[in-house]
């Protein structure tokens, strides 16, 4: 029943957040930690740091989230349930966009997307960090790296490595 449930929340959350993958972030810790209880804060946070240091880092965190609630069978049936609905759209979509690249409707719907997609990515924010961000070095840490990220044009990879290395110096 567990397997069910856990393909259930991974095919639903996928299916139906839009603007990246992160913003299924509060989704997915309200479900694993608040909800089902199957994860503490930690191993919530420990899937998302183990996804960000791999390729393919959301389908790797899916993949440990399903690995820690079910072992090896939660482990693939997490990603199968990731996967299966990008699938799903992706072929839908794919039939019927030349008829609607130019819609206004279309367009209109996308505007409407955006502000939504924000908001989700603010609510990631507080979320990962009211756990994360736990005294003055985590907080330094997580503001440098979010004016490397936002103000220059630094490497993405080079910020994370940057910010494990502080970590492992200051903490």
């Amino acid at each position: 029943m567990m397997l069910l449930q856990l393909f259930g929340v991974m095919f639903l959350v996928n299916m139906f957040t839009i603007g990246g993958g992160y913003v299924m972030l509060p989704l997915l810790h309200d479900f694993f930690v608040t909800q089902f209880g199957w994860l503490t804060d930690q191993e919530f946070l420990d899937a998302v740091a183990m996804g960000q240091i791999t390729p393919g880092p959301l389908t790797i965190m899916n993949a440990f989230i399903g690995f820690k609630v079910l072992g090896l069978p939660g482990a693939v049936v997490a990603t199968i349930g990731s996967y299966l609905p990008s699938l799903f759209i992706v072929t839908y979509v794919t039939k019927y966009y030349l008829k609607f690249r130019d819609s206004r409707v279309v367009a209109g719907v996308f505007r409407g997307i955006k502000p939504a997609v924000v908001g989700m990515l603010g609510a990631v924010a507080v979320t990962l960090g009211d756990k994360s961000l736990v005294d003055p070095a985590t907080m330094g840490i997580g503001a440098g790296c979010f004016a490397l990220m936002s103000f220059t044009r630094v490497d993405p990879t080079l910020v994370i490595i940057g910010a494990g290395v502080a970590g492992a110096v200051f903490l």
